[in-house]
């Protein structure tokens, strides 16, 4: 019979949180294919990056050290969350697009499996929505951020990170100027978890209460995953370098506006000094990292743009946004003096 496997809430150092994506997209692509959920109790200050976010266009790293607030990069694109204290990191593993919802496509990705996280929400106190893009509303207030990442052959990794005593919104005297720009919750105020929902649950149980919702809706039962997996830790280390993740060597950024924020690219030569064989691709938009770096290569996919949405995730921005960016920053790095 099909079943959810589980792992417990517990607390996690952040960097261990973050690293339990990866091992969990892992375990839901191994021979048995099945989907894997488990609930991280972390503790902030601390910045957690989209994976294709440069750090400099996002925060201030000076500031965010003088305040004492880590910055970190998770594995899942997608926008910056901020953990002011004690939060909670929800990691969904899923061998592909429709393990828990059966119509869920590429496209539809995020639409079909935010939906046991509403349910769950609603379960610990909080009328829960979603309304498209990177954040879940808890009493009509911007509460949980969503995290995407996908592989090439449709396995899926899902993270929602929510704080317990602070909002998911970036502090404005920790964030750059590009990114205090951005009207990022639409107007409306982040809200921490303590503003929504009710007094008398613990993290514990709010972090349980989610995981019950997702296992509910998708019709699953709940399975013991055993033993954590072994994790990664080292590779989420805090950030030092201001243009991370862009290649060392790289040109300068260039940025586009789009409907999630920016989108940005940079020229990568294979060799210092010679034309520029390909773009790195990054920014705020919701998507695979593999498809970032095919549509920077420009390879990928080569079949046209309905068969290319279908095959990875994508919100926030379009393909054709991508690949124009990609285009410029590739145009003014082959231009003389560029």
């Amino acid at each position: 019979m099909p079943a959810m496997h589980s792992l417990p809430p517990v607390h996690r150092p952040l960097e261990d949180a973050l690293a339990l994506g990866p091992a969990l997209l892992a375990r839901a692509r191994a021979a048995e294919g099945a989907p894997w959920l488990a609930a991280s109790l972390v503790e902030g200050p601390a910045v957690v990056l989209g994976a294709a976010q440069r750090a400099a266009r996002v925060v201030d790293l000076a500031a965010c050290a003088a305040r004492g607030a880590k910055v970190l990069r998770r594995t899942t694109t997608g926008t910056a969350a901020f953990l002011g204290g004690r939060g909670v990191v929800w990691t969904l593993a899923l061998p592909h697009a429709a393990a828990l919802a059966p119509d869920a496509t590429a496209r539809t990705l995020l639409n079909r499996n935010v939906r046991g996280f509403l349910k769950g929400f609603s379960r610990a106190g909080a009328p829960a929505h979603y309304f498209g893009r990177e954040w879940i509303s808890l009493q009509h207030r911007p509460a949980a951020l969503l995290g995407l990442d996908a592989t090439p052959d449709g396995a899926v990794l899902i993270e929602v990170f929510a704080g317990l005593d602070a909002a998911l919104a970036i502090p404005p005297d920790l964030a750059a100027p590009d990114e205090r720009v951005v009207d990022r919750w639409l107007g409306k105020a982040a809200a921490a978890l303590s503003d929504v929902l009710p007094a008398r649950l613990s993290l514990e149980e709010i972090a349980r209460a989610v995981v019950e919702g997702v296992a509910l809706r998708a019709a699953l039962p709940l399975i013991d995953g055993g033993e954590a997996p072994e994790l990664a830790a080292e590779r989420f280390q805090p950030l030092t370098e201001p243009d991370d993740p862009v290649p060392p060597g790289a040109s300068a950024a260039a940025l586009a506006r789009v409907p999630i924020g920016w989108i940005e690219a940079a020229v990568v030569s294979e060799v210092p000094h010679v034309s520029p064989a390909r773009a790195w691709l990054g920014g705020d938009v919701l998507t695979a990292r593999w498809l970032l770096d095919a549509l920077g290569r420009g390879d990928a996919p080569a079949r046209g743009e309905d068969v290319d949405a279908e095959a990875s995730p994508l919100e926030g921005a379009t393909l054709a946004d991508l690949r124009a960016l990609a285009r410029r920053a590739l145009a003014v790095g082959r231009a003389p003096g560029g």
